[in-house]
C-alpha cells in the first residue's frame, strides 16, 4: 500500500542549470523566428547558392580555375570532391535537398531526428545546398563506433577539411585505436590522389588565405570580433570539451575563421547524452529515492 503525499521537496537549480535554461529559450526563439524563412526558401525552389558552387567546381576541375576567387564563385574543397560533383551534379538542386532530408531521418536517434529537422541550421543547410548535415550524421554513427560512420566521417574530413571536425577526429582516434592506422592509410591515398590531380598546391594556397574571411556577416562566431585571437581561447578550451565529450561544443569552439549558421547543427551531437540520458538518469534516481 502506498503512502500519501505528506510533503514536497523542492531542488534549487544551480547557475549552470538557469543559464543553460534560458540559452535554450533564447535559441528556440531565434530559432521560431529564422526557421519559416528558410522552410519557404526552399519550398519556392531558391537558389541553393552552395551546391551551385559545388557543381560548378565539377564543370571547371576539367576546364581550369578550380580554386579563383570571385564575387560570386569559391572552391573551398578537396579536387577529389569536384570530380565527384562533376559525376552527381546532373541530379540537381531539388534532389540534393531531398537526400538532406533523407540524412535528417537517418539520424541514430528519433530524439536527434526530430530536433534536426525542428532546427534552422538544418534548413538553412538544406537551402543552401552544403553538406553540414553529412558531417553530422556521418559523426553522430561514427561516436557511436559504427564502422561504416567512423569511415564516412574520415572521408568527409580530408574532402571537406574544416577545423570544427578536429575534435570529433580526435575523440574518434583516441577511442578507437584500431582505426588510426586506417585514417592514417586514407589520408595518404587522399592526398596522393589530390596530387595528381594537379590541383593540389592551388587548393593549399587558397586554405591559407581564408583567416580574411572571419569578418563576413554570416559568421555567428567570436572570431567576427577577435579574430584568430580567439584561438588562444577556443582551442584549450575545445581540448577541454573533447576531453568531457561535449563534442558539439568543442566543434564550435575550436571552428576558425568563421561559424556559419549551419555549423550550430554540430550541437545535435549533444543531444543523446546531455539531454535524454541525462534526464532519464534524473528521473530514475528520484523513483529510487
Amino acid at each position: 500500500m502506498s503512502r500519501p503525499i505528506t510533503s514536497v521537496r523542492w531542488q534549487t537549480a544551480s547557475w549552470a542549470d538557469v543559464m543553460a535554461a534560458l540559452l535554450v529559450i533564447a535559441l528556440a526563439v531565434v530559432n521560431a523566428v529564422l526557421l519559416p524563412r528558410a522552410i519557404t526558401v526552399v519550398i519556392e525552389g531558391g537558389p541553393a547558392v552552395d551546391w551551385l558552387q559545388l557543381v560548378e567546381g565539377g564543370r571547371r576541375v576539367s576546364e581550369g580555375d578550380l580554386y579563383e576567387t570571385t564575387a560570386t564563385y569559391g572552391f573551398r574543397y578537396s579536387p577529389i570532391v569536384a570530380y565527384v560533383f562533376a559525376v552527381i551534379g546532373g541530379m540537381g538542386a531539388f534532389a540534393w535537398r531531398i537526400v538532406h532530408v533523407a540524412a535528417a531521418l537517418a539520424m541514430p536517434t528519433w530524439p536527434m531526428r526530430l530536433v534536426t529537422l525542428a532546427a534552422w541550421p538544418f534548413w538553412y543547410d538544406v537551402e543552401t545546398g552544403n553538406v553540414l548535415v553529412f558531417v553530422v550524421l556521418s559523426a553522430a554513427w561514427a561516436l557511436r563506433g559504427n564502422p561504416v560512420g567512423i569511415g564516412a566521417f574520415l572521408v568527409l574530413t580530408l574532402w571537406f577539411p574544416r577545423p570544427l571536425m578536429l575534435p570529433i577526429l580526435a575523440y574518434l582516434l583516441w577511442k578507437q585505436p584500431a582505426w588510426r592506422v586506417p585514417a592514417v592509410a586514407l589520408a595518404v591515398v587522399m592526398t596522393l590522389a589530390a596530387l595528381a590531380s594537379g590541383w593540389a598546391w592551388d587548393w593549399v594556397r587558397l586554405l591559407t588565405t581564408l583567416g580574411a574571411e572571419a569578418g563576413s556577416p554570416n559568421n555567428l562566431g567570436p572570431t567576427r570580433f577577435l579574430g584568430p585571437w580567439w584561438l588562444l581561447i577556443g582551442v584549450p578550451l575545445a581540448v577541454w570539451l573533447t576531453r568531457r565529450k561535449h563534442l558539439g561544443w568543442a566543434s564550435l569552439a575550436v571552428s576558425y575563421p568563421y561559424v556559419l549558421p549551419y555549423y550550430l547543427l554540430m550541437l545535435v551531437l549533444e543531444l543523446p547524452e546531455r539531454i535524454w540520458a541525462v534526464g532519464s538518469a534524473r528521473v530514475r534516481q528520484g523513483s529510487a529515492a
